[in-house]
């Protein structure tokens, strides 16, 4: 069953009280969103409450929930929401590394046991150069560049999510990958990526 239908009618046994619905929908969809929130607030514990607080709004909005978008769509909206509202109310507090990113990799990637250490160091060093390279990007085009290439979601799809027309979001993706090109390019150079 193809999935958009399938989230389709789990709304509508939750409209129709199904509680078990709502859960599904969680179970199919939790691990996504914290990945995309871990990915933006860098703060495994900020990034779980933020993760139960968009379930929260979405189970007391669904009712009034109608599929002009794809499920997955409107939770990422309430997601970028609220990593917004979280980056906001940070922007007046120096910004600090709450936890090792190591740790937040590791939650975030699977190891094969099977791996070769050096490269698991090399691989660890040039995701670190590329997640500081991310930051340097102004807010929106990390929006959008996060959406479309780590979440894999369509122009159309970032668009709704973030309330932007699809032309601009176009640019903003087209900038951010032209910043990181420039930002990544001595590292290239060097052979440090």
């Amino acid at each position: 069953m193809d999935k958009l239908i399938d989230d389709e009618l789990l709304v509508a046994q939750f409209k129709s009280g199904s509680q078990k619905a709502f859960d599904d929908l969680m179970k199919r969809y939790e691990q996504k969103i914290f990945g995309y929130l871990l990915r933006s607030v860098r703060n495994y514990e900020d990034a779980e409450e933020l993760t139960l607080e968009v379930f929260f709004k979405a189970y007391r909005a669904l009712n009034k929930w109608e599929p002009k978008a794809k499920f997955s769509t409107w939770l990422y909206t309430i997601a970028s929401n609220l990593a917004i509202d979280y980056h906001r109310s940070k922007s007046r507090q120096p910004i600090y590394m709450y936890e090792d990113e190591e740790v937040i990799e590791t939650r975030l990637v699977a190891n094969d046991i099977s791996s070769n250490p050096e490269k698991n160091i090399e691989d660890k060093e040039r995701g670190h150069l590329i997640r500081k390279a991310v930051d340097e990007l102004s807010s929106k085009q990390k929006a959008v560049f996060m959406l479309s290439r780590y979440e894999g979601l369509q122009i159309k799809e970032v668009a709704e999510t973030l309330g932007m027309a699809e032309g601009t979001v176009k640019i903003h993706l087209h900038r951010a990958i032209k910043k990181l090109q420039t930002l990544l390019r001595p590292l290239w150079e060097n052979n440090e990526i």
